[in-house]
Formats: C-alpha cells, sequence, structure tokens
C-alpha cells in the first residue's frame, strides 16, 4: 500500500512523534510499504500576516530542517519520497510555493485550504468553515457577511464556479510538473461546499461533464486522486476511473495513533477504494 499525504513532526499541525523512523514504524505495521512524509509550504497567506486561522507562512530555517533531515534519513524497508503540501491559489493555477523550491523535492500535494481566486468569484471572504477558529462570524455581523458571501456565490452561478475550480487544478497541472496529486478532494467538489458554495444545485449529468476535461488530464499526466475515509458522489468517482485517473489513500496524517488525522486510520480509505472498486494509482518520480 501506498500513502502520499503523512505529515512532519516540524510543521505545528502534527504531533511530535511524527518523526521519519516512528513513520516507517508505524506505516510497516499498516502494510504501507511507500509514502510521502510532507512539509507543509505556504510562500504567502491569504490575509498578508504570518498566520492565518491554523495555517502559517513557512519559515526557511524550518523548511531547510526538513530537507536536511529528510537527506539524513535512511529507510530501513520502506520507500520513502519527500514533497510539500501547498495551496492551489487561482484559476489561472498559481500554487503557493516558488518553483525554485519546488524543484527541492519530488512531488506537491495541492490543496485548497481558502476559497481560491475564480474569475468569477473574486476571493474576499476568509472564511473557514468550523466557525470555532473564526468567533468574528459568530455573531450577527458575522452571519450578515455569511450570507453576503453565499449570494455572490449564487450570482457567480455554481456552474461557473465548478468550472473555475476545474481550470484551476488543469491549469496548476500543465504548468508545475511537481503536482502529482490532488489533496483530500472526496468527490473533487469537497473545496467547493467547504467554502458554502451549493454545489449539489448542479445536475450530476453536468458537474462529470465540467470535470471530464481535468480527469483526462490526471490520468494522462498520472496525477492522483486522493481520498480519506470519506466520499459524496460516487458517481463522479466512478467516471474518473474510467478515464484512467489513478486513485490514493491517505488518512492525511499527523498523529500515528490519535489527534487529528490519526495514520493508523489509513485502512478506513483504503476501504473506500475497494467498495467503489477504484483503480489505485501509483506516482512516477
Amino acid at each position: 500500500m501506498k500513502d502520499y499525504h503523512i505529515h512532519y513532526h516540524i510543521d505545528k499541525c502534527a504531533d511530535n512523534e511524527m518523526t521519519f523512523p516512528n513513520i516507517e514504524k508505524k506505516c510497516l505495521e499498516l502494510g504501507i510499504n511507500e509514502g510521502t512524509i510532507l512539509k507543509h509550504y505556504s510562500a504567502l497567506m491569504p490575509n498578508g500576516e504570518d498566520k492565518w486561522i491554523c495555517w502559517y507562512k513557512t519559515i526557511l530555517g524550518q523548511w531547510q530542517q526538513y530537507l536536511d533531515e529528510f537527506t539524513a534519513y535512511k529507510p530501513q524497508k520502506m520507500i520513502i519520497h519527500s514533497g510539500v503540501e501547498t495551496e492551489l491559489c487561482n484559476e489561472a493555477g498559481d500554487i503557493n510555493i516558488h518553483i525554485e523550491e519546488q524543484n527541492k523535492i519530488e512531488m506537491v500535494q495541492l490543496s485548497v485550504h481558502y476559497m481560491i481566486n475564480l474569475d468569477c468569484l473574486p476571493m474576499d471572504l476568509l472564511l473557514y468553515p468550523n466557525l470555532n477558529y473564526c468567533p468574528q462570524f459568530n455573531n450577527e455581523e458575522g452571519k450578515r457577511i455569511i450570507e453576503e458571501w453565499r449570494l455572490k456565490t449564487v450570482t457567480a452561478g455554481e456552474e461557473n464556479i465548478i468550472c473555475g475550480l476545474v481550470n484551476g487544478y488543469m491549469n496548476a497541472i500543465k504548468r508545475f510538473p511537481k503536482v502529482k496529486s490532488l489533496a483530500h478532494i472526496a468527490d473533487g467538489l469537497k473545496p467547493l461546499r467547504t467554502y458554502l458554495v451549493d454545489v449539489d444545485k448542479v445536475p450530476i449529468n453536468r458537474i462529470i461533464e465540467i470535470f471530464e476535461p481535468l480527469m483526462r488530464l490526471m490520468a494522462e499526466k498520472n496525477v492522483m486522486w486522493e481520498l480519506l475515509d470519506e466520499y459524496a458522489n460516487p458517481a463522479i468517482l466512478k467516471r474518473a476511473n474510467e478515464l484512467g485517473v489513478g486513485f490514493t489513500a491517505s488518512a492525511d496524517g499527523h498523529f500515528l495513533e490519535s489527534g487529528w488525522g490519526p495514520l493508523s486510520k489509513h485502512n478506513e480509505a483504503e476501504t473506500i477504494l475497494d467498495n467503489l472498486s477504484l483503480r489505485r494509482g501509483k506516482i512516477e518520480f
């Protein structure tokens, strides 16, 4: 088995136990013989500061520490790759790591950690879906702001927003060969559902039609579609499978056994792939 999305202890979101030896030991216990141990990399935060919610602008000293520790570690029985998890920023396909830094690692795991900037919907609300992290929205004024955002998504058009997300992914894949996997996207629409876009208003056949160019590009470029232990509409995943997309399971491991995203839950994601008869992909490095 493979898991291309395992977090490293240097990042604040990961537990101190997430060291190379500990991760390798746990992976081998789970039957994972190949994986990528990632460093979060964000050249900029969307609010222009060093921190936004639970994400941090990359500290260059910590980045170099990760690179040095990766080079120094010699796996015993597992293939371990270097990589980053970074953000898709906009419809043009800009991503949140400079090309010279991409060249220092083997792969980029591409995520949507905040609403990307779309031609039809400029990103002007830094909303995180868990309002416990955004207390400024837990009042009447906050509710008014959120409702204004919802109305903007309706005005932009849910179908246009889906097209914008697909364009962003495709442009990033075309521009940056180190993009090897699209992280925790469920049926592809999770990033938009997260940011209050009512994508389920769009007929499923039309959603699949919009996604098919991305599916074909992912199959051509061997970019993985990552699934955690969740999914929404299996029809989208099955169509991607028919078009040759490779899928990969992950626990998005931040801890070994407990806490946020325990690595020990990897096999629950594998079960999703089995239940839907999805093709398991392998990244070519």
